[in-house]
């Protein structure tokens, strides 16, 4: 294991790490991207999706376990199915 990722999940110590902030979503720690459009983003993660819906949304930066999220946000929802 690299030292990045050694102390990253020593920072994180959690499954999943969700920050939102006026126009930008963080997500560490999720699995797949499963949806992705200007109005709907889908992300699944350990025990649930988190769906995201607004407008002019995009991804910023985009990592094996990490994704920012930029857009005009209306909803965010988890989703247990």
């Amino acid at each position: 294991m690299h030292m990045k990722d050694n102390l990253i999940n020593f920072l994180y110590d959690k499954n999943y790490f969700i920050s939102i902030y006026e126009n930008y979503i963080y997500v560490f720690n999720y699995l797949e991207l499963i949806s992705l459009s200007a109005q709907n983003i889908t992300l699944k993660l350990e025990n649930f999706q988190l769906e995201i819906t607004g407008s002019n949304l995009f991804i910023t930066k985009m990592l094996p376990n990490e994704i920012l999220i930029k857009g005009n946000f209306q909803k965010v929802g988890f989703n247990y199915e």
